[in-house]
């Protein structure tokens, strides 16, 4: 049998890069000798989190260039010796399969995979697609999906629903929270969750800052990601309050545990993050960036607010009245019926098993024995 080699694209964000290593952990799962290239930008955190991840890394020039004026023309040749770059590792890997998660850097891989006539497929996050994956989709054989395309900015015949792939170990968070929660006897503090993303988010350092001493005389446990730039800043502007009760850190690798520990979580609209606290059940206090690009944070944020999970508090609320931030949280951590509505609305919404459902789908495009997705799997395993 031909060995199964593929090639995931992305880089820039965690939100585009966990998706892209949950689908390699399940495809690693389901076909033990695949071979996998993950090819990335140069200045991201992708190539050592895949690196980590026992991933082969190749690193391309790819960087933004649409709106950059001047600069968009250094920018925009970047862009071309990426593709040139992927065509060549393209020739020498010889993937029979390349999926592309968004950003510069996978347009370059998808771009190449479409031109070298290798199938390609896409996987968009947000509600609202970007720019890159609204080209890609009708280049590519078929697009992979974590929300319903309302705004049908996708051919029907090529979509997926598959929702939008977790890391294992967060998935099997799926259908043991609600028990744990419940069955939790001890009485203890309250504990908030507060992420900017895995780059930090200043704008909610800076109203933590404001609101902490509040919120840990209130009786609050918090755990607060900073962001490795912002973290020295952000540590230096909480001495002097109880370190005991406000974990500060610049990044946090096991992130299972922390949505395990938390009762709330206060953080941005990120479409990973919100994969992420739908598994686990967690319920939160969305935050959306204001200048996502095409502000599909926002619409994120909504589906998940309609749906229960969340509410949503914009950023210039709380920016200009800080006191606003602690007083919805303080609100819903005192309402334990609320939070168990938004835990168990929450985990409805989660598709857990999306990476197997996506790795699956990735499979039949190259494979007449690929698997059907099934209710087993990650999810269940630790539960």
């Amino acid at each position: 049998m031909m060995e199964l080699r593929m090639i995931l694209t992305t880089g820039g964000t965690g939100g585009h890069i966990f998706p892209a290593l949950a689908l390699a952990d399940e495809m690693r799962r389901l076909r033990p000798g695949v071979r996998i290239l993950f090819l990335g930008g140069r200045q991201g955190p992708e190539a050592g989190l895949a690196r980590a991840a026992g991933l082969e890394f190749a690193s391309l020039p790819a960087r933004g260039f649409l709106g950059r004026g001047p600069a968009a023309v250094p920018a925009a040749l970047d862009m071309a010796r990426s593709l040139f770059l992927a065509l060549g590792h393209l020739r020498r890997f010889r993937p029979r399969l390349v999926v592309g998660f968004g950003g510069y850097a996978a347009f370059a891989g998808v771009l190449a995979a479409v031109l070298s006539g290798v199938p390609a497929a896409i996987h968009e996050q947000n509600s609202l697609p970007g720019l890159s994956n609204r080209i890609l989709a009708r280049l590519v054989r078929t697009v992979f999906l974590s929300f319903p395309d309302a705004g049908g900015f996708f051919d029907a015949r090529k979509t997926v629903l598959t929702g939008n792939p977790v890391r294992s170990e967060i998935a099997a968070l799926h259908g043991c929270a609600e028990r744990a929660r419940e069955t939790e006897k001890e009485r203890r503090p309250c504990r908030l969750l507060v992420l900017g993303g895995s780059q930090g988010a200043r704008a909610i350092n800076d109203a933590l800052i404001a609101v902490a001493g509040g919120l840990l005389e209130a009786g609050l446990e918090i755990v607060l990601q900073t962001g490795r730039d912002d973290y020295q800043r952000v540590r230096e502007s909480c001495r002097g309050l109880d370190a005991e009760k406000l974990d500060v850190r610049p990044f946090m690798d096991d992130m299972a545990a922390a949505y395990s520990w938390a009762d709330l979580a206060l953080c941005r609209a990120g479409a990973s993050t919100l994969a992420e606290l739908c598994a686990a059940g967690l319920p939160s206090l969305l935050t959306p960036y204001p200048h996502a690009a095409n502000d599909h944070q926002r619409l994120n944020a909504a589906a998940l607010e309609k749906a229960g999970a969340a509410r949503v508090l914009e950023q210039s609320v709380f920016s200009e009245t800080p006191d606003k931030l602690s007083g919805a949280l303080l609100s819903l951590l005192r309402d334990e019926e609320k939070l168990r509505a938004m835990s168990k609305a929450a985990l409805s919404f989660a598709r857990p098993l999306a990476a197997r459902t996506l790795a699956g789908a990735a499979l039949r495009m190259i494979s007449t024995d690929a698997p059907e997705p099934d209710n087993q799997g990650a999810a269940d395993a630790q539960c």
